[in-house]
């Protein structure tokens, strides 16, 4: 099965190959010591390569996902592992969201060809989104997003709204989708801004003045996606582009910290004092391993998570079942 960016025929491995393509250093090793105070939270699951976290404050628990395997699982404090949910048509769990509103745990769903479950049928079509009570595991929706697009597609990340709709980014497709509080998809928004070659399209955060921020892992580029009187895209002028921006998490109004991969991988801070039309970049540490893909914050701390995909990909690489949530010095996070 073939991908098509930018007029360009490429599968869909070949699209992660790209995306590491210049990343060293690389795999198990040591970018850079941990920074004095910084914690950080090891855990261990089978070859499972987490991309996304999110924590629950009402179990106190982390939950993570797995583009190997398709599953999601539960990280303690104290780095304890334990599965909590599967599903056959989960190919690939991207971002992970807990929805406090409803207690559920949402998973973007995206077959990159990494999966034990990837199929020719699969692989670059996928784009869904499944939840799950958080407290029971019980599958409780699946909203196939796939039929909404053509081409390519890769659902790969999701926030919500107070009103229950749900916003997911698609890294194939050049579109946002919106799932409203009834359950019915549609596209949001589709633009020329979105296309690019490899992964487009990435993190996603709802603003609680009215808008989406969302970020794009090929060029470092961040929108702003006003949704009221009308959708209309904008650019935010940054200080500096962040090629291989992966997930996002909002801190306060004026704070988005970010997890930067491609061989830069470190955690980065964008603030803004203009209502997101421009912002600046802040480094705020580097990776302690390879491939950070994710952020959450737990309401005191925010923790980035390192997802080591690179092993994945490198066939000569030595694979890991050993991940790293690593807390980072955001000075506003409390």
């Amino acid at each position: 099965m073939t991908k098509t960016f930018a007029g360009n025929f490429i599968t869909p491995m070949a699209v992660v190959a790209a995306c590491l393509q210049g990343a060293a250093p690389t795999h198990a090793q040591t970018l850079a010591p941990p920074q004095t105070g910084i914690a950080a939270i090891t855990f261990h699951v089978d070859q499972a390569y987490p991309e996304s976290v999110a924590w629950s404050a009402r179990q106190k628990t982390f939950f993570v996902g797995s583009l190997r395997k398709g599953t999601i699982g539960k990280v303690s404090l104290a780095g304890e592992y334990k599965p909590f949910a599967a599903d056959k048509l989960m190919f690939g769990s991207g971002g992970i969201k807990y929805d406090a509103k409803r207690n559920w745990v949402w998973a973007a769903l995206c077959d990159i060809g990494v999966s034990t479950q990837s199929s020719p049928s699969t692989q670059g079509k996928t784009a869904a989104i499944i939840a799950f009570d958080a407290t029971t595991g019980r599958k409780k929706r699946y909203i196939d997003l796939a039929p909404l697009t053509e081409g390519g597609r890769c659902a790969n990340d999701l926030a919500f709204d107070p009103k229950g709709n749900i916003y997911v980014t698609d890294s194939f497709a050049p579109v946002v989708y919106v799932i409203d509080r009834h359950f019915k998809p549609r596209v949001l928004v589709r633009s020329e801004k979105f296309q690019g070659d490899n992964f487009n399209l990435n993190g996603i955060a709802y603003h609680p003045d009215g808008f989406l921020l969302v970020g794009k892992h090929s060029t470092g580029e961040f929108f702003r996606i006003a949704l009221k009187p009308q959708v209309e895209v904008h650019s935010i002028s940054l200080s500096a582009n962040l090629p291989g921006a992966d997930g996002i998490d909002l801190i306060g109004k004026d704070s988005l910290v970010v997890a930067q991969n491609g061989g830069v991988d470190r955690a980065v801070q964008l603030t803004s004092a203009d209502g997101w039309k421009t912002a600046q970049v802040q480094e705020l540490g580097k990776s302690t391993v390879s491939f950070p893909t994710a952020v959450t914050s737990n309401g005191k701390d925010v923790y980035m998570l390192n997802n080591r995909v690179d092993t994945l990909i490198d066939p000569a690489a030595q694979k890991v079942s050993e991940y790293v949530l690593q807390r980072v010095p955001v000075g506003d996070s409390k």
